[in-house]
């Protein structure tokens, strides 16, 4: 790790579960980078959770990337959103997700649906709520806001495909939040309900409200 990256990494992950929720603390102060500094952090550490991150707990790792992705905690998704840095660069960082979501959430979340309040671990919090929190599902002031949705829509569209019924939920939840302002996602979610594939019953009512954007 470059003694940068390595500083952002520490920075939201190595924190006492014992302390509590670190992301309000009075006096926080986040290392000094650069909007390419972040887009280039953010995408490599989704990419390299297996060399990089896999070795913190549930809750350090939902804390830390809550703290990316909340614009409650940080400013770090609105320069994935807008920030002065190259389009190409910015969703190459929102496609990382992929990554983050088939080699940490689908293996370590536990298999349970945040719409029913089923009981998970920190990073079941995250996996459900990050199209909540994030800035990212609403880009209509933004120039390139197609191509964002584009790049979200492919995120969502890849967990469905996997096997973690949290990380299917998550692609649905963020399907249904996107269907508002991105024409295809509700295509998606179709293509989705009409897949022989699908047996949960619970996850196919979520989904027929997310193709209409009903979702919480």
């Amino acid at each position: 790790m470059t003694n940068q990256y390595q500083k952002f990494v520490e920075f939201l992950f190595d924190r006492d579960e014992s302390a509590g929720d670190w992301r309000f603390d009075y006096g926080l102060i986040e290392p000094d980078l650069t909007g390419e500094e972040i887009v280039e952090f953010v995408r490599r550490l989704l990419e390299n959770y297996e060399t990089d991150l896999s070795t913190y707990s549930d809750w350090q790792l939902g804390m830390g990337v809550g703290y990316i992705f909340n614009n409650s905690c940080s400013n770090l998704a609105l320069v994935l959103r807008d920030g002065p840095v190259a389009i190409e660069k910015r969703v190459a960082a929102i496609r990382a997700l992929k990554s983050f979501f088939a080699n940490c959430l689908n293996e370590r979340c536990v298999e349970a649906l945040g719409h029913l309040s089923e009981a998970g671990n920190e990073l079941n919090h995250f996996c459900y709520m990050i199209w909540d929190i994030t800035p990212l599902t609403y880009c209509e002031q933004t120039p390139k806001k197609n191509t964002i949705y584009s790049a979200l829509a492919e995120v969502m569209k890849y967990t469905l495909s996997l096997d973690n019924i949290a990380c299917v939920e998550s692609g649905l939840h963020g399907l249904g939040h996107l269907a508002l302002y991105y024409d295809n996602a509700s295509a998606i979610v179709r293509k989705f309900i009409n897949s022989h594939s699908v047996m949960d019953k619970h996850l196919i009512a979520y989904a027929k409200q997310a193709e209409k954007g009903c979702v919480l």
